[in-house]
């Protein structure tokens, strides 16, 4: 389904640069730049650099002009993929995002606006800003705004974040000197359009074996490896539709165009309308029946509950969406067997005894983890790392994302875990948006409502839930039907929920977020699981 969207979105844009380049019309400007990351001519550029044009032209080294298409973009992220037609060009290796480290040595990369050679300049990070679980790297090179879309590099000369506008300065001035940089990570979706991509290559250039040693570039190194890789984009662009007017498809966020769906501005999706609590109730009753009916048989064996988890019975559930984003589809039935989750997510005051026991290392920034006022809040700031040792300390592990989504959802495919109804999360929101620190985390189990059928708190609204599995996009076309553990490898871990700042789609059961191993954030908390006899 994801590759006939995008045959779709080629063909669309296709039409469009056709018609473009056989009628005359006014010539392209300066937009920003770009970086070419595969040599079948894929460039990736900032979003708001291409987001109103009607037609695109990629300079690459060499001055050779070429129309481009816009396979997908990220309008959250700032993040675009472009595709043109040529041959014989040089791509720049990606890097770890999540290797990033204040004061950290970068070179940034791109076009000011009126020249045609590529500035290059460095400069060190100087802030890593959050925002939920998402982040933006601060750094302090000389950049200018024809920068936007270009990359930002390591000192192995590997890009490890594209420069954005998404942040801005609270005076509206983005003072000089400051820049920001979405992380290379954020383009993974997009970088799955690419047939044959190596993910596998991330990170290789800065890796260090026995044999040889990790690489670095000198100024005159990263002059030249940057300028073989940098292109300069222009475009012809369009006014902004006025609000309700549709958005043509080949201009479209690639997220919007793949997941496909039409509805009036305004309107809510069908299931978000019905009213169904009357089904919710009868099926939460056949939910609690037969988790007591299982508990009755595992206590007639001697097997009591564990201290502080639920359990969740075997047996088949809806799995994924049809109208959500693309790495949640097909919707699919599996079946996963009996097994123990925490009702609650871990607390600062629960990991601090693991802490103290040395099994575990304190949370990566520790403000809220030693005020004791959130003694009852879900530790954050943790890495999957630190949460799997957690879990592990007390005799358990983290829970797979089926059986996150199982114990959030039920076995009906509901959006969220009281249901399909939206109006809890906008009391919630409204509620959150009054508060001085609504932006923090809260006691655990604190909104009863938001309870899943199973009696599990805060599966979403607390805080983003590490998991145990890979992530990869693409992973429900292949899943096992019985009990997946996720792909055997890959590059990111998955996590689950979502905190009360996100918006309706984060906060459905079946959205999947994913990060570096080695990230945190003040919102990314986690919970354990078990297995059940």
């Amino acid at each position: 389904m994801i590759r006939t969207a995008l045959f779709l979105l080629l063909l669309l844009g296709s039409g469009s640069a056709s018609a473009a380049e056989s009628q005359p019309g006014p010539t392209e400007k300066p937009a920003g730049s770009g970086v070419i990351v595969h040599e079948d001519g894929y460039v990736l550029t900032a979003y708001h650099v291409v987001s109103n044009a009607k037609r695109i032209t990629v300079v690459t080294p060499g001055e050779f002009r070429a129309p481009a298409l816009l396979v997908s973009a990220d309008r959250d992220q700032d993040l675009a993929l472009l595709k043109i037609e040529t041959v014989g060009l040089s791509k720049a290796p990606l890097g770890y995002a999540g290797m990033v480290r204040l004061d950290q040595e970068v070179i940034a990369a791109g076009f000011a606006f009126g020249l045609r050679e590529v500035s290059v300049s460095r400069g060190r990070v100087t802030a890593v800003r959050t925002k939920g679980v998402r982040r933006v790297f601060q750094i302090d090179a000389a950049v200018n705004p024809g920068n936007s879309g270009g990359a930002v590099f390591n000192r192995f000369g590997e890009v490890i974040g594209i420069m954005t506008t998404k942040f801005h300065h609270p005076s509206g001035i983005v003072p000089e000197g400051m820049a920001f940089a979405v992380p290379i990570s954020y383009a993974t979706p997009l970088l799955a359009n690419i047939p044959d991509f190596d993910f596998t290559a991330i990170g290789l250039a800065g890796r260090s074996t026995s044999k040889r040693k990790a690489r670095t570039l000198d100024m005159e190194q990263s002059v030249r490896e940057v300028a073989r890789t940098t292109v300069r984009i222009e475009t012809v662009t369009v006014p902004e539709p006025p609000a309700g007017t549709a958005v043509p498809p080949a201009l479209a966020s690639g997220r919007e165009a793949m997941a496909g769906q039409k509805q009036e501005p305004g309107r809510k999706p069908a299931a978000e309308e019905r009213d169904d609590s009357g089904e919710i109730v009868k099926v939460n009753q056949q939910l609690a029946t037969t988790q007591q009916e299982e508990l009755r048989r595992l206590a007639q064996q001697g097997i009591p509950s564990p201290p502080g988890m639920v359990l969740i019975p075997a047996g088949e559930f809806l799995m994924g969406s049809e109208d959500g984003l693309p790495d949640t589809r097909p919707r699919h039935r599996t079946y996963v067997s009996s097994f123990w989750i925490d009702q609650y997510e871990v607390v600062n005051e629960r990991y601090r005894a693991c802490v103290r026991s040395g099994a575990c290392s304190p949370p990566k920034d520790t403000r809220a983890f030693d005020d004791p006022q959130k003694a009852d809040h879900p530790v954050t700031n943790v890495t999957w790392a630190q949460a799997r040792a957690f879990c592990e300390w007390k005799g358990g592990r983290l829970p797979t994302e089926a059986e996150w989504e199982k114990a959030a959802r039920g076995t009906d495919g509901r959006r969220y875990p009281w249901g399909n109804s939206f109006d809890v999360v906008k009391v919630r929101l409204k509620e959150r948006a009054l508060k001085p620190d609504g932006n923090g985390t809260g006691p655990v189990g604190a909104v009863p409502g938001t309870a899943s059928p199973y009696g599990v708190f805060d599966l979403t609204g607390g805080v983003w839930e590490w998991v145990k599995d890979w992530y990869a996009d693409d992973f429900y076309a292949t899943a096992p039907a019985h009990d997946p553990q996720g792909p055997l490898r890959g590059s990111f871990r998955v996590f689950r929920g979502g905190d009360w700042s996100q918006g309706p789609l984060e906060l459905r059961t079946s959205y999947r977020g994913w990060d570096e191993m080695t990230y945190w954030g003040p919102t990314l908390g986690f919970r354990c699981a078990a297995d059940a006899p």
